[in-house]
C-alpha cells in the first residue's frame, strides 16, 4: 500500500492562503517521520513549496529518512482557480524548491484539494511533463462536498504525456463510491471500520493519504489565539478526532505494509509497474470483495 502525506500548514493552506507558514508544520511532519520510522515504513510526502522555502531542513530530513519528496504546488491554490501559465509556474517553482532542498529529482505531484477537473487535463498534464514529472495522484474519483469527479471521464490525455495517474482508493456501496482511506474519513471513523474496509484493498496499488496537522490536537487553540473565532463547521470537520489519529496510525501500520510511490513503482528495485491510465469505466476497476450486510450488498473496490 502507498502511504501519502500532504505536507502543509493548516492556517496557511486551509484558513487563508495569505497567512504565513508556521513552525507547527515542521513539528507535525517530524512526528509522522518518527512514527513511520518506528514501524519501518516509507511514504511519499507531497510537500508545498512554501513549506520548503521556510523549512528546507525539513525537506532534507524527509529525504535523508528514505522517504519520497514530491510536489503539492507552491501555496495550496486550487488548480481550477489558476490559468495554464500560473499552473505551470506554480509547479515549476515548487519542484525547484523541493529539489534544491532534498537533492533528489521530484517525479510526483498532487494538486491541492484534489483540484483537477476533466476540462483541465490537457494543459495540466503538459505542465507536469514540462517539469519532468512521471506521475500524478490528484484524482479523487468520487464527488464529495469540497472536491472530486463523479462524471465519467477519460484519462487518455495522461498517456499522451506519459503521466501515470494513481487515484485514491474508495468503497462502493450500491452505485455510490465513498471515500474512507485517509484524511477526515480516517480521523473521524472508528479504526475497526477502516481496517474492515482496507483488508481487501490491492496491497500494491491502494493509496492512503493524510496531513501532518491531523495529529496536532493542540492546534485549534493556537489558531483561535492568532486569528480569532473558527467557524463551527471547521471545528467539526477539521479538528474533531485529531487526538485519536496517532493511536490509529500505529494500529494501521501494525496491520498493513506501506511504502512510497517511488519505491513501489519507479525505483530500480520496483517490482510493480503502474497501470496504464485509461478511464473510470467498469473494466478499469477490479471488484475484489462482496459482503452482505443488512440485506445490502457492499462492494469494496480499489483503484
Amino acid at each position: 500500500m502507498i502511504f501519502s502525506i500532504d505536507v502543509e500548514d493548516w492556517s496557511q493552506s486551509v484558513l487563508n492562503t495569505s497567512n504565513p507558514v508556521t513552525n507547527r508544520v515542521y513539528d507535525n511532519t517530524v512526528r509522522l517521520i518518527d512514527i513511520l520510522e518506528e514501524h519501518n515504513h516509507k511514504a511519499t510526502f507531497f510537500t508545498l513549496g512554501n513549506v520548503a522555502q521556510k523549512h528546507p531542513e525539513l525537506i532534507r530530513r524527509i529525504s535523508d529518512a528514505g522517504h519520497e519528496v514530491a510536489s503539492h504546488g507552491f501555496n495550496h491554490q486550487s488548480i481550477f482557480n489558476l490559468t495554464p501559465k500560473q499552473v505551470e509556474e506554480d509547479i515549476t517553482t515548487s519542484v525547484k524548491l523541493l529539489e534544491d532542498a532534498s537533492g533528489e529529482k521530484v517525479i510526483g505531484f498532487r494538486a491541492p484539494n484534489f483540484s483537477i477537473r476533466e476540462y483541465l487535463f490537457e494543459w495540466y498534464c503538459e505542465a507536469l511533463a514540462k517539469n519532468g514529472l512521471k506521475y500524478d495522484s490528484s484524482l479523487f474519483p468520487m464527488k464529495v462536498i469540497k472536491y472530486g469527479i463523479e462524471r465519467e471521464y477519460s484519462l487518455k490525455i495522461f498517456n499522451k504525456y506519459s503521466i501515470n495517474e494513481h487515484y485514491l482508493s474508495y468503497v462502493k456501496i450500491g452505485k455510490y463510491k465513498l471515500p474512507f482511506f485517509g484524511g477526515g474519513y480516517f480521523r473521524l471513523s472508528p479504526y475497526a471500520i477502516t481496517k474492515l474496509l482496507s483488508k481487501n484493498l490491492d496491497s500494491r496499488r491502494a493509496v492512503f493519504y493524510m496531513h501532518p496537522y491531523e495529529t496536532d490536537y493542540g492546534e485549534l487553540e493556537a489558531v483561535k489565539k492568532a486569528y480569532g473565532k473558527i467557524p463551527l463547521k471547521w471545528r467539526l470537520t477539521q479538528f474533531a478526532g485529531r487526538n485519536s489519529v496517532e493511536k490509529k496510525l500505529h494500529k494501521l501500520m501494525d496491520d498493513f505494509e506501506f511504502t512510497s510511490f517511488k519505491q513501489e513503482f519507479y525505483s530500480n528495485d520496483s517490482i510493480s509497474t503502474p497501470r496504464s491510465t485509461l478511464s473510470n469505466i467498469d473494466e478499469d476497476i477490479t471488484d475484489i470483495a462482496t459482503t452482505d450486510k443488512t440485506d445490502m450488498t457492499t462492494k469494496i473496490l480499489y483503484s
